[in-house]
């Protein structure tokens, strides 16, 4: 079995004092996997990853990355550790150019490394290298999340933690999105991402949980989870369905 690079257990945590919203979530996520979280609307799944990258107050549990413990990390330190967030909205400075973007992100990187990293950068996502020289606000809905995925890739980091990467985007810039996503876990980074298109998703993952309020309350391998009837019903409201002489339908 592959090393962890990311266990999250029993996870307690919200905006407020006494009101959790994660309430004991726990994931295990190994070395070079793409594992999904999923769950209805309020399931906390944003709040829960977020507590990981140390934007949601924790109040229990633990999160290890690599082994060590991050839980009471402030977020401005989890690049330097290791584990690089892409929000779903914010992501980018939209009055920058795509390369001021790129180097504003490189900031601990040492000064030599930025142009390699910078260049390697528009070799893998070919559309920013085209566009350079133009303000993050004008690129595509697609080209903005491939622009903050090169800002959380730029400096190496082992766990790349996403959330809802495909929200608001056309099905196009979707499937765009999601194979970036798979080549960039070819390059050895792990990844964990909450998503709502669910079918994407497992499309992509190597495995998923399902999230309900705030619990872990399914896992299993993406590609079986789809048409899981545990899944309907905790991600959809749906109950299996059962045949009974006499039932009504």
């Amino acid at each position: 079995m592959s090393e962890t690079a990311l266990l999250v257990r029993d996870l307690i945590a919200g905006y407020e004092p006494g009101v959790p919203i994660v309430r004991g979530a726990s994931i295990n996520v190994h070395q070079g996997e793409i594992v999904v979280v999923l769950g209805p609307n309020g399931a906390g799944k944003s709040s829960f990853i977020k507590a990981i990258a140390g934007l949601v107050p924790v109040s229990g549990g633990t999160v290890l990355l690599d082994g060590r413990d991050i839980t009471a990390a402030p977020a401005h330190t989890m690049v330097r550790l290791g584990l690089a967030f892409v929000p779903q909205t914010e992501n980018v400075f939209p009055l920058m150019s795509v390369e001021d973007n790129l180097k504003v992100a490189c900031g601990i990187l040492k000064p030599r490394e930025i142009p390699g990293r910078i260049a390697e950068m528009y070799a893998t996502f070919p559309d920013l290298a085209r566009h350079r020289r133009i303000a993050a606000g004008n690129l595509s809905g697609g080209q903005r999340q491939m622009l903050a995925v090169a800002r959380a890739l730029i400096v190496h980091p082992k766990v790349l933690v996403l959330d809802e990467p495909s929200a608001g985007l056309s099905p196009k810039f979707v499937s765009m999105v999601f194979e970036m996503l798979t080549e960039i876990r070819k390059g050895g980074v792990t990844i964990l991402l909450v998503e709502q298109n669910a079918k994407a998703a497992l499309a992509i993952g190597d495995r998923a949980y399902v999230l309900v309020e705030g619990k872990d309350r399914h896992e299993g391998v993406a590609s079986e989870l789809w048409n899981d009837p545990v899944v309907a019903e905790l991600y959809l409201g749906q109950r299996p369905a059962h045949t009974k002489s006499g039932g009504a339908a």
